[in-house]
């Protein structure tokens, strides 16, 4: 049974050791990782080829020719891989030593010979590793349980750095032309053509700075909500993200999908075209609404 990790760099001197260390602690050790460098213009390269040196049997290491950007360097290191089970790494959080083995557990437990996403809770750190919340998806105010296909297409709650997918899975995965983050569209992918499960445990430590403050702040934060409110040319670009990825995946799939999941991706893909009121009369329909009060608000203000 082959287990392959990747992970994605860039400028990471700062934190990659303590990520390196914390996998290499894992009680699971029959694993392998691929660290694939994009252009890092500090010692992240130096950092990787070290531990590449010291463990050339657990660690390999990638160099891009030209700067990829997160989400096409972590496409290229999936079309790559050939393992049973598949694992993303950021390259600044810390893995608890029983994070692989509590994850692949889940899988075994779940899989039943079908395509399949497991993915669990994360305890969230600041930049000197002090814990802000012990539990990501709470801070969120996110139930990782609503993992339906009319809900993930509207909002992503699975992160990739604490996802496992099997073989299955990986083998329908196809890069997609659209902007949108790895973890994003292979959720969506798991929803449409497989399953989805959630570990309700923090499995590793998430960390908070300044390249991914949005993504981990309180929904509960007064200012976070007065900033996103603020902020409404980003709002509409994520939803409108979101309609070109359900468009695409609608046609790129359409041969696999159920009729009903097509007309959903298709209807909900076509809202960038339509005006608000048929926006809203979609999303009545499909159901397609984010998780929270707020979130539903500020859905509604953007469409």
């Amino acid at each position: 049974m082959k287990l392959e990790i990747l992970t994605a760099s860039y400028n990471g001197e700062k934190f990659i050791r303590q990520q390196l260390d914390s996998i290499l602690s894992q009680t699971y050790t029959n694993w392998h990782m691929t660290v694939c460098d994009d252009l890092s213009t500090d010692n992240t390269r130096a950092v990787i080829e070290e531990y590449h040196a010291k463990f050339p049997d657990k660690i390999s290491v990638v160099l891009n020719e030209k700067n990829l950007g997160v989400k096409k360097t972590f496409f290229k290191l999936l079309s790559a891989a050939d393992a049973d089970y598949i694992m993303f790494c950021d390259q600044d959080d810390i893995w608890n030593s029983d994070k692989i083995q509590k994850t692949l557990d889940c899988m075994l437990e779940n899989e039943n010979n079908s395509p399949l996403l497991v993915h669990t809770d994360m305890s969230v750190i600041n930049e000197t590793g002090e814990i802000i919340s012990p539990s990501f998806h709470q801070m969120q105010s996110i139930d990782a349980s609503k993992n339906s296909l009319n809900r993930i297409i509207v909002q992503n709650t699975v992160t990739g750095c604490s996802m496992m997918i099997n073989k299955a899975l990986a083998e329908l995965i196809k890069e997609p032309d659209c902007s949108t983050l790895h973890d994003w569209w292979i959720a969506v992918t798991a929803s449409a053509l497989g399953k989805i499960v959630f570990l309700p445990e923090a499995t590793m430590l998430y960390r908070r700075h300044t390249a991914n403050l949005r993504g981990a702040r309180s929904m509960s934060d007064p200012n976070y909500i007065i900033d996103r409110a603020k902020d409404k040319n980003d709002a509409r670009a994520m939803l409108g993200l979101g309609y070109r990825q359900s468009a695409e995946f609608a046609e790129l799939y359409k041969s696999r999908l159920s009729k009903a999941d097509y007309e959903l991706l298709s209807e909900y893909g076509n809202m960038i075209n339509k005006n608000k009121i048929k926006k809203i009369q979609t999303a009545l329909k499909y159901k397609t609404w984010k998780q929270g009060a707020v979130r539903v608000l500020g859905q509604l203000l953007y469409m």
